[in-house]
């Protein structure tokens, strides 16, 4: 009996590691089963570790202290990987927490107190093993024989090479995803997939040493199978169809061949390789429509297509329907953060870094992005935010982005509205608009605020002040409204006013037509989730979209706005639906043809709508969705109920990891340094 014990002591911790690994899948609620063998290996092999490493310290109690101290780590990093994948069905590596912590405590303290009171049970449920450790008064495998320790120790590290070696087997003969181990590594959807502690262990493995892996992205410029030499792949006809041949490609004179025979840097080499052979995208009939005009861009917080309706938000309604009219547009969660959003709006490239973008973009060549080219014509510049100046960094960066002046609450934006949370993005348009309304041609950002949670009529300041004006029922399903979304719908209604604002007075100005709207939401509003976070114990996301939301691809879709009062004159003619799929990374190329900007197609991940490149919106987690289908979860599905080309799913995967590792590597090689000079222009390449 006594041996019995000892034995199931020796497998106390890699049990209590399963246990955690287990709990984390139930209670976070993605699917359970896939790689869930792998994940279990993992687990016991990190178990084990920890007897290991306990059992050859000198001494039963020093055996004791670390084994508890190392069982606590693990337990501490189960509970915070499942509370932020509570908050924000995303798991996020410690370092992007520790870096937006700061700016998460100051913004929001009273929430994230709240937040850990309410998850009291599950932060007891993972600390059980640790608790129960604690509580014994011996450690039955800490024998006092030093040499029976150092045997237990060698056993313990046999057993982690077993489970090690099991699984590398189980990974190299395909019996899981092999991708998400290597050239499709994704820390959220490799976590899920593979286990946390192998996610973890992953990320800080190619955080260190780099992931090679990833640059067998890079064969996407080899020909589809499918394909006769020299042809492109064939999609579906464009939204828009361009009669003239003799609009030419969008590229610029670049000499890859010169800046790869000057660069030393592989990587670099590898990316020029890269751009010089993807497919290039041509000019069309739009091109240089809103040449010289105005422009207003406004990531929206938390903005989805559900807020818009006919009577209760008209001029939302009108920008919508009257201009470009996107019906299949989604603004993906760029690693969660609004700061990603933003990026992803102004760049074309897709933000793969979360709330590190802000800094690993800062003092880089960001000459591309709309802000910057419109500044360099002699624009005037400005970017606003009604939330403090300071978070994520935002003081630092916007001036970066292209925008000559940034204010927000705390250097200068409290002079005109009133400091409470949210603040009104209704007082912050009548403040900021006499600003640049006669300094025309003028290139201008907003950041807006009013529709972030918590979506309650206590903590929220919107809610409050509109909360009468929210009918009791929807006017489609007549059910009467929940009060967090009846908030939510409230808060947004400031947005409502300060559009409403915005246009009349453009329009009473006599610059309505030469002046272009875009607005996107930056994330979907996943404050009305059930989390600890927002309190709710419910997903309030199934009212809010009239369904129940299963999918990214549901839950993601949005509502695009691009408009000028132009297209409601002039050339009301070219006011079209683009029924394609199109993501937040297609803006800037859609505005660089609009406005006639010079640029090459080849540098952005996203695409000008209206031209002849391949419809293409794609998720960090390497999910898309194309004109023929979409692909989850390694499975594609089509739309279609025409064949789908041999190959064809494959191509596609292999361009969407081939945007995604670019997107990585540009910005943190600062490559377009390389091409360009600050002011946008080719630099001169010369070889040593």
């Amino acid at each position: 009996m006594k041996k019995i014990r000892r034995l199931i002591s020796y497998a106390y911790i890699p049990l209590a590691a399963v246990y955690t690994e287990i709990l984390l899948r139930l209670l976070c609620g993605y699917p359970f089963l896939p790689g869930l063998h792998y994940a279990l290996l993992v687990s016991i092999a990190a178990g084990f570790a920890i007897n290991a490493v306990s059992l050859v310290l000198p001494g039963k109690k020093a055996c004791r202290y670390a084994a508890c101290i190392l069982l606590g780590i693990h337990c501490f990093v189960m509970t915070s990987s499942y509370f932020m994948y509570s908050i924000y069905k995303n798991f996020v590596f410690f370092d992007t927490i520790f870096h937006g912590a700061g700016d998460i405590i100051d913004g929001f303290a009273g929430t994230v107190v709240s937040a850990i009171f309410s998850g009291i049970p599950v932060i007891i449920a993972f600390f059980l093993p640790f608790i129960l450790l604690l509580i014994r008064r011996s450690f039955p495998f800490t024998a006092e024989e030093k040499k029976e320790r150092i045997t237990s120790a060698g056993i313990s590290a046999i057993m982690v090479l077993v489970a090690v070696s099991t699984g590398a087997i189980i990974v190299n003969t395909g019996s899981i995803n092999k991708a998400a181990f290597y050239s499709e590594y994704n820390f959220d959807s490799s976590s899920q997939r593979l286990g946390i502690l192998t996610g973890l262990c992953l990320e800080m493995r190619y955080k260190t040493f780099g992931n090679p892996y990833k640059y067998e992205a890079f064969n996407i410029a080899k020909p589809f199978p499918d394909d006769p030499p020299g042809e492109e792949l064939s999609h579906e006809e464009p939204a828009v169809e361009d009669p003239k041949p003799e609009y030419g490609y969008n590229v610029m004179e670049i000499d890859f061949d010169a800046v790869t025979a000057r660069e030393k840097d592989s990587k670099i080499k590898t990316i020029n390789e890269y751009i010089a052979g993807i497919e290039r995208s041509r000019g069309n009939k739009y091109t240089g429509l809103f040449k010289n005009k105005n422009l207003i861009i406004i990531a929206a917080e938390s903005f989805t297509k559900e807020v818009v309706d006919a009577d209760l938000t008209p001029t939302l309604y009108r920008l919508i329907h009257n201009g470009f009219f996107f019906s299949d547009y989604y603004q993906p969660n760029w690693d969660l953060t609004t700061i990603g959003g933003e990026f992803a709006i102004l760049s074309g490239i897709a933000p793969t870094y979360g709330l590190w973008i802000a800094e690993k973009s800062r003092g880089k060549n960001l000459c591309f992005m709309i802000g910057n080219k419109l500044m360099n014509l002699g624009y005037f510049s400005a970017s606003y935010h009604n939330g403090s100046y300071s978070f994520y960094d935002r003081h630092k960066i916007h001036t970066n982005f292209g925008y000559s002046t940034f204010m927000a609450l705390g250097n200068g934006m409290e002079d005109g509205i009133k400091w409470v949370w949210p603040a009104s993005d209704h007082e912050m348009m009548q403040f900021t608009l006499p600003q640049y309304i006669d300094k025309q041609p003028f290139s201008v950002y907003y950041m807006t605020v009013s529709g972030h949670f918590p979506y309650t009529r206590g903590g929220n300041a919107m809610t409050r002040k509109n909360w009468d004006a929210i009918p009791d029922s929807r006017s489609v399903s007549g059910k009467a409204l929940s009060n967090p979304l009846r908030s939510y719908l409230a808060c947004n209604l400031e947005l409502e006013y300060a559009m409403e604002y915005l246009i009349s007075s453009l329009e009473a100005e006599g610059i309505a037509d030469d002046t272009v709207i875009v607005l996107s939401g930056d994330h979907y509003p996943y404050g009305l989730q059930s989390s600890e976070l927002t309190g709710f114990d419910r997903d309030y996301l199934d009212e809010l979209f009239g369904f129940e939301v299963l999918t990214i691809f549901e839950k993601d879709h949005n509502a695009l706005i691009i408009w000028s009062g132009c297209l409601e004159n002039d050339y009301k003619e070219l006011a079209v639906e683009v029924g394609s799929p199109v993501c937040t990374v297609d803006i800037l190329p859609t505005l660089c043809n609009l406005f006639g900007l010079e640029y090459d197609s080849r540098l952005l991940t996203g695409r000008d709508v209206f031209s002849d490149a391949m419809p293409l919106a794609f998720w960090p987690n390497r999910n898309w969705k194309t004109d023929l289908g979409y692909f989850t979860k390694g499975v594609f599905t089509p739309s279609t109920d025409d064949p789908i080309p041999e190959g064809y799913v494959n191509h596609v995967r292999n361009i969407v990891n081939g945007k995604i590792t670019y997107s990585e590597e540009v910005i943190v090689l600062d490559y377009f340094n390389i091409i360009f000079n600050p002011d946008g222009t080719l630099r001169d390449i010369e070889i040593n």
